[in-house]
């Protein structure tokens, strides 16, 4: 049900556009300038929907099979923009969602990234940095695929949150589980970009999905 007074506004913006209409005058759409849907993440590393590289791989063997990772566990470079008002700091979570039947898997964790920073860089997760590390898969920041050569593609969701916790409040090495309980009520927005990963029968990553 419209009320009166809604009635009476809405007739005015009406009468107002046309006039602007009439006499020639350009009518201008609002934009929003700090809204969660312009928060965004790119990477120089990688195009949106694109694929992971030998080197973003796990080093070791698979946890499932006999099969070595045939990676260096280099974490990809991030740069993200446009945060909303009130961001005290950022965090970065790469989750799986292949794994496990479909549960999924988290391969990167890290937060308590300050509200300045604006991009991550090639390598950084396992290395000491300005952000706290959490266990994002054997004990690591960073643990990159580990794909049984042959089988089907993953995809890898790499995901950057703008938090209003300030660095500090968060402890150190929180799981998946344990991070996403403890940002509830806390994310201003998120941002993502994602990307594929699969290995020919010969253990070789592939440029596209097969």
């Amino acid at each position: 049900m419209t009320t009166r007074g809604t009635g009476r506004a809405r007739r005015a913006a009406i009468i107002g556009m046309l006039s602007l209409a009439t006499y020639g005058l350009p009518i201008v759409p609002v934009q929003a300038v700090d809204h969660p849907d312009l928060f965004r993440v790119t990477s120089p590393d990688l195009a949106d929907n694109g694929m992971l590289k030998a080197a973003n791989a796990g080093t070791g063997s698979s946890l499932r099979g006999p099969w070595p990772c045939g990676g260096d566990d280099q974490s990809p470079s991030l740069a993200w923009s446009h945060a909303p008002t009130g961001t005290k700091s950022f965090a970065i979570v790469m989750d799986d969602p292949d794994a496990a039947s479909g549960r999924g898997g988290a391969h990167w964790l890290v937060y308590d990234i300050p509200a300045g920073e604006t991009r991550i860089a090639r390598g950084a997760a396992n290395r000491p940095g300005n952000f706290v590390a959490g266990n994002g898969g054997r004990g690591k920041a960073y643990s990159g695929p580990c794909a049984e050569p042959g089988a089907k593609a993953h995809h890898f969701l790499f995901m950057v949150y703008a938090l209003d916790l300030a660095p500090g409040t968060l402890p150190p090495g929180l799981n998946r589980g344990e991070f996403a309980k403890a940002i509830e009520g806390h994310n201003l927005a998120e941002a993502s970009i994602v990307a594929r990963y699969q290995r020919a029968a010969d253990g070789k990553p592939l440029a596209s999905v097969r």
